[in-house]
């Protein structure tokens, strides 16, 4: 296994396991959305190993990974699921640029496509962290 993708996985497991316990329902379904769509990513990477043109297996897992994160955004009271929204709004549009330019360099195409797993991995965990402080501060004026 390829080193970078070992760290992204170790990433997305620790990032997830800490939006998980201290996120919330949010974090706990911000954490499932992230694991399954890496799962489904890597079997739908799978389909077309070579990054030629347009991978609609991928398409497909990012697209529904954009639903999940719009209904989350929209059903969430927290404010890091609009960032992650719009980070994924960024990968599904550069599917839909690989439909008008099937000719995309493949290694253009994956780099573009990987680049936004990370911040929204960081936006899900300093998300997570602000709502941890904010709460924490809210309950110690309470008490005051």
């Amino acid at each position: 296994m390829d080193t970078i993708l070992l760290a992204f996985y170790s990433a997305l497991l620790l990032c997830a396991a800490y939006a998980s316990v201290n996120g919330g329902r949010t974090g706990k379904a911000g954490s499932a959305i992230f694991i399954l769509a890496t799962i489904l990513s890597a079997a739908a990477v799978r389909m077309n190993p070579h990054w030629a043109g347009t991978s609609l297996g991928l398409f497909a897992v990012d697209a529904g990974c954009l639903l999940a994160l719009l209904i989350l955004a929209l059903m969430s009271n927290r404010f890091w699921p609009i960032w992650a929204l719009g980070f994924q709004i960024v990968a599904v549009a550069t599917h839909l640029a690989t439909l008008s330019i099937p000719d995309v360099v493949p290694k253009s195409f994956q780099a573009l496509l990987s680049f936004w797993a990370i911040p929204i991995l960081w936006v899900m965990v300093v998300g997570t962290h602000k709502d941890l402080q904010n709460k924490l501060g809210l309950e110690r004026r309470s008490r005051a």
